[in-house]
Formats: C-alpha cells, structure tokens, sequence
C-alpha cells in the first residue's frame, strides 16, 4: 500500500483556507511545517501561525484519484508544490523505536503498552501514540509531568485545559488528585482522553468538558499546556477557576514570550518557580486572592 502526499505553500493570511480545501477533498491527515521544515505544535483556537511561510502537506490513501485533487486545487487558483508517493511503513515498529518508556521526576513513567512496566516505576501511565497531542516526548509536557511529579496531589480537583491526550490529567489522577477535568476545543483530543483514562483505570474520576462548556470554580490546580497566545487570551478565566493559594502551571511559552505571559496573569497570580528546556519555559504560580 502507498499513500500520495501534496504539498501546498500558505502565508499566514490564507492557510486556514487551504487546509479546509485538503480536507474538503478528501484528505485523511493534514500536517503543518514552518519554511524552516520545523512541525508547528498545537495551534491555538483561531491562532494563525505567524510564519511568512507555511508547508501544508496533505495525505490522501491510494485509492484517491490523484489528479482529481491537483486539478480541483488549481481550479480554485491554489498552486501545488510537489506531488510525493509514500510507501507504507509499518508505524507500530517505527513508533517503538522512538517512544520507549520514560520517567519524569522520580517515580512517574510513561509507557507504551508494547513494553512491560519497568519495576522501578512507582506510578506509571499507559499511553500509545496518538492523534491527539502530548506522549511526554515534547518538552512542554514533560516539564509539567516533573513538575506533578514533586506534588502531593491527594484529595486535589486539578484541571487539564488544553487536555490534547489526557496525559496531564491522567498522570494527577494516578498520582493522587480525588478528581481532573480534561478540556479541549477538540472532540478528537476529548475522544482520547476518555479512551486514554479506561486504559489507565481512573475514568471514573475524569470529566470531559468541551472549552466551550466549560465553567469556572474553586479548583485546586490548573494546568495548561497551550502556547502563549491562548494563554494570554485565556488569562482571566484560568485564574477565576482556581482557588485561593491554588497552583496554575502553564506551559507551552517559549523564554522570549514568558514575561509577556506572565504580565496578564499578575493581577491574580504570584509567579514563584519555572523550569526551563529547548527553549521553552513552564511556570509556576500560585494565587494570590
């Protein structure tokens, strides 16, 4: 089996087009890069990417008329690329060699349901990669795994905002917190952050909650793993929902955005700690009122 791959150039003013225009003919997967070939990682709601230059490549299988999508493309004046055919690889073992377990802190590990459960892990979530955003591989996730690591999350109510795969709000759960709300403006990333929290056994104790139901109260921890713009936008509804003294984590920011970030959040929130890797940045808070 193969696949065909199409490759479109957007500037920042017409990518949402092109890609309803993939996806309107017939894509099954749909993928961005900046014009440095660098993966753009979880768009905001509404959030143009602020490259003067986009790769929007879009896989259809190989039953699909290719020269059907190209002519439907040009006829709506849009120019194609490059035209590419993938072999099938088989993904389960290329995902493998890259995604093997992993610990976060001192006692949390993620691991693939391929392996066993190393015996030095004192707390371990099952998690294969998926469509939905977050494996603990990026940086912005794995900061915050170590940042729950070192709490003491028994009897909590924490929120994941921006759950993509529930990792974050599956990892509290296993570490103690009594209850986690996952929020997404993806119903796929929502789809398998349920599926997600069966396989680890807490479901019972997770709620899933579209951003756009999602209402405020006094929760003890707020994670959000987004990136600064959201976050800067989402700034008086996160501190609302989160209790007197409570934690707020954010991540997602890189170092040049971070004081930016943090300068819409200083109203409520008192910054006290952040860890720092491959430039990006996850900060801690607690609030003050």
């Amino acid at each position: 089996m193969h696949w065909h791959k199409i490759t479109l150039v957007a500037g920042p003013e017409n990518a949402d087009d092109l890609e309803q225009c993939l996806w309107a003919n017939g894509a099954v997967a749909i993928t961005f890069t900046d014009s440095q070939d660098a993966p753009i990682f979880e768009p905001g709601p509404g959030e143009t990417p602020l490259w003067d230059s986009l790769y929007i490549c879009g896989l259809f299988d190989q039953d699909k008329t290719i020269a059907e999508v190209v002519n439907n493309l040009e006829a709506d004046g849009t120019e194609v690329h490059q035209i590419e055919i993938l072999q099938d690889k088989v993904w389960e073992r290329q995902w493998l060699k890259e995604f093997k377990p992993k610990c976060f802190g001192q006692n949390l590990w993620v691991v693939p349901t391929a392996y066993e459960i190393p015996v030095e892990a004192r707390t371990a979530i099952r998690l294969d990669p998926g469509l939905a955003f977050g494996t603990g591989t990026h940086a912005t996730t794995g900061l915050i795994l170590e940042w729950l690591d070192q709490q003491v999350l028994k009897g909590k109510r924490v929120v994941d905002y921006g759950c993509g795969s529930g990792i974050l709000a599956i990892a509290a759960l296993l570490l103690g917190a009594e209850k986690s709300v996952a929020v997404d403006i993806d119903p796929q990333a929502l789809t398998a952050a349920r599926d997600n929290a069966v396989l680890n056994g807490v479901a019972d104790r997770l709620d899933i909650v579209m951003a756009e139901d999602f209402e405020g109260s006094e929760y003890d921890v707020v994670l959000a793993n987004i990136l600064a713009g959201p976050l800067i936008d989402l700034a008086g509804l996160l501190t609302t929902c989160l209790r007197s003294n409570g934690d707020l984590v954010l991540s997602g920011v890189l170092d040049s955005q971070l004081a930016q970030v943090q300068s819409a959040y200083l109203k409520d929130i008192n910054f006290v700690g952040q860890a720092d890797r491959e430039g990006w940045v996850c900060a801690h808070g607690k609030r003050c009122c």
